[in-house]
């Protein structure tokens, strides 16, 4: 009888021991379904990342909160199929935010389930150039793409020194899609135009400050002056890049017109010139409208300020005025110069003024490439002018090195000086605020690296491989020992 009596209550000990199991998992599985339908009725998310990964700026906030019209964001493929991508799914994560906003729409639509949105979208001409991962940001004004790559930074890695590799080093989707919104949401677009026709270098060679000149919302056109009667009517800024011959009478004339009476604004990097090339007309026209001139000579200074990457005193260091550009936007890091000419200011007049953008130290010294002569002290390496005979408003600048400008000596010395000098005067000229879309910048990924010497790693192995398995069999064994006693 005590027999049954045992077997009895030893048997209602593990129906109760299994019931209340049971009523576990079910009271774990209940609320972690409770706690998923109540976050994705939120509205915002949580960020823990250290950079902020998933969340916008203060700049984009202000950007969607001033909105007054609808725009609508698109991205080209399948949202369940994208959050199980891990690009993919950071994006879709951001983009959120943006939905939440009154006046954004974003909607996901496979090319492969609907291949006539993009047509359907922003026309068949526009849509050419659309493929599956890419977005369409769109008002009722215009649209605007976005190449799924544009979203992530990348850098080109080199394993053994010889295999290229690329490395996903940031997200610049609030960066991308905020520019994006702002493009097609502004009333008028300025167009800067770069010249051609002058012998310059080729656009290909300044790819980094045109990525900046488009995230701030211009469009760039090129232009042949050798080909024009009169500037384009919707052209607001004119660019040379290292001209390598001097204007034409017509070029000179065209220009003339333009800067004088429809307000132009012009932007000249000359580079060092050991063939003595006279700029007779480019000088002629900077100095009876802007009160400067560019000299045929090349700029050094004395060892203080010499670049010791460069390892020559044409590479130097010099120093910023706060005028133009400089006033709204100021220069504070250090410039470097690069092969630079000088700049010779004439006196203020009463229809033009003149200032310094970038002079040398003291001991700065120009050395004219025809006759050798030597100046030396205070040497100016860009300038501004303005021009206001009427209510049109001229303005130039001139730098008397483009180098820095190229992407080859943006990257060979990692500087952003001159890069940043020319977005100054574009955004000085242009008078949009543009530098504003410059503000969002790409958020960066957080690396951690853990260097451990052998002694170290030994005891890792040990512990993740031996260790650890082991006590977690050990705790396996010890509760099903248990569990039968009972």
């Amino acid at each position: 009888m005590s027999k049954n009596k045992d077997k009895s209550g030893t048997f209602k000990k593990r129906i109760n021991y299994s019931v209340g199991y049971v009523l576990l998992v079910v009271a774990i599985v209940v609320v972690f379904i409770l706690v998923n339908i109540i976050v994705e009725q939120l509205p915002m998310t949580l960020d823990f990342t250290t950079n902020e990964q998933f969340s916008i700026t203060e700049e984009t906030e202000t950007l969607l909160d001033g909105l007054k019209e609808d725009v609508e964001i698109i991205a080209l493929y399948d949202r369940v199929k994208g959050e199980a991508d891990t690009k993919q799914a950071e994006v879709i994560r951001i983009l959120d935010i943006y939905d939440n906003y009154d006046h954004i729409d974003v909607s996901y639509v496979s090319l492969n389930d609907n291949p006539n949105i993009v047509n359907d979208s922003v026309g068949a001409v526009a849509g050419a150039s659309y493929a599956e991962g890419d977005y369409i940001v769109k008002s009722a004004k215009r649209n605007r793409r976005i190449a799924a790559d544009e979203m992530f930074e990348t850098e080109i890695g080199y394993v053994a020194d010889i295999l290229p590799m690329s490395y996903t080093t940031g997200n610049k989707t609030e960066q991308r899609v905020s520019t994006a919104i702002k493009y097609v949401t502004l009333d008028i677009i300025p167009n800067l135009y770069v010249s051609t026709g002058l012998q310059e270098n080729s656009k290909e060679n300044y790819g980094v400050i045109f990525e900046d000149i488009d995230k701030m919302n211009i469009n760039v056109k090129e232009t042949d002056l050798s080909k024009l009667t009169k500037m384009p009517e919707d052209a607001g800024m004119l660019v040379f890049l290292s001209p390598k011959r001097d204007l034409s009478q017509t070029e000179y004339d065209m220009l003339h017109q333009w800067l004088s009476y429809d307000g132009g604004m012009i932007f000249i990097a000359f580079d060092s010139d050991m063939t003595g090339t006279p700029m007779t007309r480019f000088n002629k026209l900077l100095s009876e409208l802007y009160g400067m001139e560019i000299r045929n000579d090349i700029v050094s200074d004395d060892e203080n300020y010499q670049i010791t990457a460069a390892a020559k005193p044409t590479v130097i260091t010099a120093s910023a005025m706060k005028y133009g550009p400089f006033e709204a936007n100021p220069l504070t890091k250090t410039f470097i110069s690069y092969d630079s000419r000088s700049i010779n200011l004439l006196n203020t007049t009463d229809y033009f003024e003149t200032h310094p953008l970038i002079q040398t130290s003291k001991t700065g010294k120009s050395t004219a490439y025809v006759t050798g002569e030597e100046i030396t002290g205070i040497t100016t390496l860009a300038a501004c002018g303005e021009f206001y005979p009427n209510t049109k408003h001229s303005k130039a600048v001139v730098l008397g090195s483009g180098l820095g400008l190229t992407d080859e000596y943006i990257q060979k010395y990692a500087d952003s000086s001159s890069e940043l000098t020319f977005l100054y005067c574009v955004d000085w000229m242009m008078g949009e605020n543009a530098m504003e879309s410059l503000k969002i910048e790409a958020k960066t990924y957080n690396t951690t690296t853990v260097t451990v010497d052998k002694t170290q790693s030994k005891w890792i192995f040990a512990f993740s491989v031996i260790i650890y398995p082991l006590s977690i069999i050990g705790i396996g064994v010890f509760v099903w020992v248990r569990r039968r006693h009972l």
